[in-house]
């Protein structure tokens, strides 16, 4: 993916220059060794097509696995929970972004190179609402700014039309390849030529509650850099926590795998000596060799009380998992005897297993934090967990050992949003260095927990921000001031609503107003299309709808959400809600141009309920559901031609029942509701994109459904005769989000998908192109820039916004360069 910035001397971001050259020149990429010694070519990064970027306030989603290079600390690698990796070069003040297909789950530096690095990708089985995901190994050579598959090799493979699309397991596409997961990866640190796999049985992306995976996990070999594996061990548990490799140690080619049930040994021959772990299952694992050549492992289980006395928590062994003694008691000194609620992360020094950092949970002491409910905190072991200190502490409000640089999370939502690491990552040659994140931070120490400082953001004298590169939060769309051209919001799940007033080179976010058991997502904004700083959005406490992950019985009825309304272009809201049950779930709103403007006729998306109507700009609301059916999930409404559109999503209200989604017309204003035919077989419609130019010509974004193991009736249709008869125009194998016009010429059509892609048809999808140079894997909503012709906006479900040239970038590579086309 293209790094630099757009050429055009126009359009947001033009001041992100000052920060955001995130090109591999910029973050200083040096060439490094692979397995054999041959270096990347990292100078042409920085030859690459000017294309598209991310824009937004940073940070925002789950962030895991900071992983630091052993060779040169200021480089370091780190991954989201939706799909994207990122690298620095310069101790995370700008990251750039690459894409690997589905989800990474690990990272490996290479020994002895400073641009060598693997990456590890989650497989999953398949099902509707995500497709499938194959776990892969890949491989870079220029610090993670271009990658390559060393695992599984793509020529033996089975020809496949559309992998993402197909309900097949890996021993189906290829035989013989293990039906698992990689969850870790190492290479021997004596020799970079050997190289392991922890690998877990394959579950569905998010599995439903109780569903346990069938069979246990693996360990897989190379001996020749990934060229030929073996399978070298059976791993008894469900999941690989840690591999430790003992060559420095004085034993080459064995090492130590923990899963989340066992300790094993596993020695050059593959022979293994299975160890219990102690306190039951482990929820993490990390180990290392010191310069003694003693090994040092560590376990993390969940804690319980049993009286007073503390159950489970961080165990340590120094005879390879043999036997284990806790190391409670030190942390519970340092803590000042608090009742620990829980520990959620920790990390190890690989080369000086000694130095350890841990952080958790526990309950406050004094009476201003009790307010608050718990302690949160860091602390740092220098001799194996026998003592502590504490380097980091807060509650839900403030930094109470103040040594914490923030940005707009902490200072609008408090520490206690984001709650202490659930990831952390440290040097292995250097225990001063620890990075941790958390569910919207990534924060860094350079002196060993004396001070930290945040890595998501660029903070600006007027409260305003800009993200360094780690952006991760999930869009829904974006909005354009009709009187002001530099301003625009984003409507974002988990953070709300954020504003530019500058044309998208800095970011507010503007919360003012919202009830606090709203603010979760922002799902949409409207502006009053002629009074000027008047606008409206809706919110809810669930996040992430139309995906099946959000779905349980009753939980809708449980939301709380709303309509608010703001006269000072969205610097201060006030609800807006009166007649909206107290339980709304509200996912959308529509105002309908033509009424007065002291009067506004809107209309509201109430999730599970149906569509709510308002004549007086939102004072008082009225339901207006009849004809929608029992199950309205509905979603989005549409007005074009005098006729109202309501588009209802497919739903899951219970684990075996699925309600088909609908599309609904009124011809009296929402009175009444009729369901149109949607085209054959398709039950899951995502989006209804109407042309202002001839209203009879529609386009329908579509969800696939499964048949026979294979995604059906997805893709987009179109109709010339307002829904009366469709025609597929797009693949309907592909997660198809929404689709949009382009501005000046109708017949030009985008889409975006939940398949690394977003496209463009010049001819009313006749016939489509990929749009070069971007590449995330769950797409959501193009749109077209309405104040710079030729100009594109993307939105994604993890990613912010991406930003670039609306016919893409001709010739731009991507950044995993061997992947086989069927499997994009």
């Amino acid at each position: 993916m293209t790094r630099t910035e757009p050429k055009q001397n126009s359009g947001p971001g033009q001041g992100l220059r000052r920060w955001l050259a995130v090109g591999l020149v910029a973050l200083g990429l040096a060439s490094g060794a692979g397995c054999s010694g041959a270096g990347g070519d990292a100078a042409k990064e920085s030859a690459s097509p000017a294309g598209w970027k991310v824009i937004g306030p940073g940070g925002g989603g789950g962030l895991f696995d900071p992983t630091v290079d052993p060779s040169a600390p200021s480089h370091v690698l780190m991954r989201c929970d939706m799909t994207a990796g990122y690298y620095t070069r310069d101790d995370g003040r700008s990251w750039g972004l690459f894409n690997l297909w589905t989800v990474v789950t690990d990272f490996e530096f290479a020994p002895a190179s400073s641009g060598t690095v693997y990456a590890s990708t989650r497989g999953y089985l398949h099902d509707e609402d995500r497709g499938s995901g194959l776990s892969l190994l890949c491989r870079s050579r220029d610090g993670g700014a271009h990658w390559e598959i060393v695992y599984p090799d793509p020529l033996k493979f089975k020809p496949l039309e559309k992998l993402q699309s197909l309900s097949l397991l890996p021993s189906q596409m290829s035989p013989g390849l293990p039906d698992r997961s990689i969850d870790k990866v190492r290479v021997d640190p004596a020799d970079s030529n050997r190289i392991y796999l922890g690998m877990s049985p394959l579950t569905p992306y998010i599995p439903l509650r109780g569903e346990k995976p069938e069979g246990e996990a693996i360990l897989m070999a190379s001996s020749d850099c990934g060229v030929s594996w073996r399978q070298m061990a059976a791993l008894p548990g469900s999941k690989v926590l840690a591999l430790v490799a003992l060559s420095g140690a004085g034993q080459p080619g064995a090492l130590i795998a923990i899963t989340d049930s066992t300790c094993v040994e596993v020695k050059a021959d593959g022979e293994t000596v299975i160890h219990p772990l102690p306190a039951g299952r482990a929820q993490s694992a990390e180990g290392g060799v010191g310069t003694d050549r003693a090994a040092v492992l560590y376990v993390l289980t969940r804690t319980r009380y049993e009286g007073d006395r503390l159950e489970g928590g961080l165990f340590r062994s120094r005879d390879l998992g043999a036997t284990w003694e806790p190391v409670n008691g030190g942390i519970l000194k340092t803590v000042r005897n608090e009742r620990v609620k829980s520990f959620a992360s920790f990390a190890v020094c690989e080369g000086a297993p000694e130095h350890l950092y841990l952080s958790g949970y526990s309950e406050a002491e004094d009476s201003v934090s009790r307010a608050a409910g718990e302690h949160e905190f860091i602390l740092r072991s220098r001799d194996s967990g026998d003592s502590w200190n504490t380097v980091y502490l807060a509650d839900s409000r403030a930094v109470l050992s103040g040594n914490y640089e923030g940005s707009w999370l902490g200072r609008d939502y408090g520490p206690g949003w984001g709650g202490v690491p659930i990831s952390m990552g440290v040097s292995p040659t250097d225990p001063e260095v620890c990075y941790g994140t958390d569910y919207g931070r990534a924060y860094r120490t350079l002196d060993g927990g004396t001070s930290w400082r945040q890595v998501y953001s660029v903070n600006h004298p007027d409260s305003s921000c800009t993200g360094t590169g780690l952006d991760v939060i999930c869009c829904y769309g974006l909005h354009f001031d009709p009187f002001d051209p530099k301003h625009l919001a984003i409507s974002y799940i988990d953070v709300g609503l954020f504003q530019s007033y500058d044309g998208g080179e800095s970011w507010f976010h503007n919360i003012e107003g919202i009830p606090g058991d709203w603010v979760n997502t922002c799902y949409w904004a409207e502006f009053d299309p002629t009074v000027k700083g008047r606008m409206w959005s809706v919110w809810a406490n669930v996040h992430s709808l139309p995906r099946r992950s959000q779905f349980a019985p009753g939980r809708f009825q449980k939301g709380l959400g709303g309509v608010v309304l703001s006269e000072d272009s969205g610097r201060t809201w006030r609800k807006s809600c009166n007649g909206l049950p107290e339980h709304s779930v509200v996912t959308h709103i529509l105002v309908d141009p033509a009424s007065p403007p002291q009067s506004r006729t809107l209309y509201a998306c109430v999730f599970d309920q149906g569509v709510y109507k308002s004549t007086d700009g939102g004072a008082s609301w009225n339901l207006c559901a009849t004809g929608l059916g029992e199950h309205p999930y509905a979603w989005e409404t549409r007005l074009a031609g005098g006729r109202l559109y309501c588009l209802c999503v497919r739903g899951w209200p219970d684990n075996d029942t699925v309600v088909d989604g609908g599309l609904y017309v009124s011809e009296d204003a929402a009175a009444s509701w009729q369901r149109m035919e949607l085209p054959a077989g398709v039950n899951a419609p995502s989006d209804l994109l109407i042309d202002p130019a001839d209203p009879n010509r529609m386009y329908l974004s579509c969800w696939p459904r499964t048949a026979d193991g294979k995604d059906i009736c997805g893709g987009l249709y179109r109709s010339d005769d307002g829904g009366k008869t469709w025609k597929q125009t797009f693949d309907e194998s592909c997660r198809v989000y929404a689709a949009a016009l382009d501005i000046q010429d109708p017949s030009t059509v985008y889409i975006n998908t939940f398949q690394n892609a977003a496209y463009r048809s010049v001819d009313r999808g006749e016939t489509w192109k990929r749009l070069e140079g971007y590449r995330f894997k769950w797409g959501h909503r193009p749109v077209p820039d309405p104040h710079h012709p030729g100009m594109l906006y993307l939105t994604t479900y993890g990613g912010s916004v991406f930003y670039g040239p609306a016919a893409g970038v001709p010739g731009d590579g991507d950044d995993l360069a061997d992947m086989p086309r069927a499997w994009w």
